[in-house]
């Protein structure tokens, strides 16, 4: 059965200048290329991936006709001598990695033929060794080859350098673990769906015995009413609560095959805490929250037991939270409008002699609004309270800030900022104002909040 030591990564780093750089140039590419075991077959992925780069022409992406070369890298099938002829030009280190599995544990692994490495190797390869070697994940190249000369495992060899020579060093060894526990991780991901699949068939199991305790075994009072759910009893009924765990416990007591399913599940719980690598205090929390999870669904299962028509809550009809009046969003919104509106209606001359307002910091003349229908609609309601507030505006924002940056250094966006706050200022004061001409504080707030 998989377990974290099932995939074993042995990486070994050969310095420029080396012996060991030169011995991989000459002699350990051919071996891993040509060694007896090492599998040429053509692969479905291979053959797809050749016929693919005919028909688009492409020189050099599968340089290698499937079938008469070991060698295969991210893009096909590769020579032996063109790999050699891309190490002897590259410059910095070489990685040297033999990634292996128990035989036995292969097909659990889905790392049982050379297809399901090439697939391994392609969607995993690039990132671990970008982690070990700290360089960009582009900037990694490898070529790798699987073997079946080993009779109680199945490996694949693979070299690795850098396109650019930035990697001429040894590697950390807290990067080569990282990467070592993502290689793991990925292989065995196959194995921790199955486990994950186990694990949920045993709950359910577990929940089913549950169901078919007798009602006369549970000895629990419920409520008259409210809520049958467990995690409302744990709230507002604890003393239930606990009646109801105890039942759940005498039922496991009195039946068997209860306790049995139980002890399964806990077993694959434990079982998919040691794949994901969980250790200490980090497994036996994820241990006891599955448990207490199995728990919660078995007392409310003995609900279901005791009270099967009890209704859990009337259905309703949720309503959707009202879109606020006010508020930063809304008053930005409503602004874009006013500046739109600005734009549109605001003549050239009017919007020139606010201009040359707001550039010598006097007061913007009301007359350059007249053309836009918000002016026209505030004056008509409330002419008094709209045309203060209005005053204020078109005075106040155009003063000096003693030192401080205008919000714009475009003064024609500055103006149109300018007499839109006047509009939402006017439109303010007509709708909440009185038509005696009283400004309510209102009006000056939402002049002193608006932020375009």
């Amino acid at each position: 059965m998989a377990s974290r030591s099932s995939l074993v990564v042995n990486a070994r780093v050969h310095l420029p200048g080396s012996r060991g750089r030169s011995a991989v140039i000459t002699n350990n590419i051919e071996y891993v290329a040509t060694r007896e075991g090492a599998d040429k077959s053509a692969t479905v992925d291979d053959l797809r991936r050749s016929e693919l780069a005919e028909r688009m022409g492409l020189v050099g992406y599968c340089a290698e006709r499937p079938g008469s070369t070991a060698l295969f890298d991210q893009n096909g099938a590769v020579q032996l001598r063109t790999a050699r002829r891309e190490l002897e030009k590259a410059d910095g280190a070489i990685v040297t990695v033999v990634l292996s599995v128990r035989r036995d544990e292969a097909c659990e692994l889905d790392l049982a033929c050379k297809e399901d490495w090439q697939r391994f190797c392609r969607r995993n390869l690039s990132p671990a060794l970008a982690e070990a070697m700290g360089i960009p994940e582009s900037s990694v190249r490898w070529v790798a080859a699987e073997h079946e000369n080993h009779p109680s495992s199945k490996h694949v060899h693979v070299i690795a350098w850098s396109s650019d020579g930035s990697f001429d060093s040894l590697m950390a060894r807290n990067a080569l673990d990282r990467a070592r526990n993502d290689l793991t991780d990925a292989a065995l991901a196959p194995a921790l769906a199955v486990e994950h699949e186990a694990r949920d068939l045993a709950r359910s199991r577990t929940v089913d015995a549950v169901r078919g305790v007798p009602v006369n075994e549970t000895n629990v009072t419920l409520p008259p009413d409210g809520r049958i759910s467990y995690a409302h009893l744990r709230r507002w009924h604890p003393e239930v609560a606990k009646e109801v765990d105890s039942a759940v416990a005498r039922a496991e007591s009195a039946h068997p095959e209860i306790k049995a399913t139980v002890v399964a599940y806990r077993e694959s719980v434990e079982r998919c805490a040691d794949l994901r690598g969980l250790k200490g205090v980090e497994r036996d929390r994820y241990v006891s929250d599955a448990m207490r999870e199995l728990r919660a669904r078995q007392c409310n299962a003995v609900l279901r037991i005791i009270a099967p028509d009890r209704t859990a809550i009337p259905t309703q009809d949720l309503e959707r939270t009202r879109r606020p009046e006010r508020g930063p969003a809304t008053e930005r919104r409503y602004m874009r409008a006013l500046a739109g509106e600005v734009r549109a209606c605001v003549s050239p001359e009017n919007l020139d002699a606010a201009c040359r307002a707001v550039r010598e910091h006097r007061p913007i003349p009301k007359r350059c609004l007249q053309g836009c229908p918000s002016y026209t609609l505030s004056m008509a309601k409330a002419p008094i309270a709209a045309g203060k507030a209005l005053a204020r505006v078109l005075a106040s924002a155009t003063e000096s800030r003693k030192g401080r940056r205008d919000l714009s250094d475009d003064v024609g966006q500055q103006a149109e900022r300018v007499l839109a706050r006047a509009l939402a200022a006017a439109a303010s004061a007509a709708i909440r104002g009185d038509a005696v001409g009283i400004a309510l504080a209102p009006a000056k707030s939402i002049v002193k909040g608006m932020i375009l």
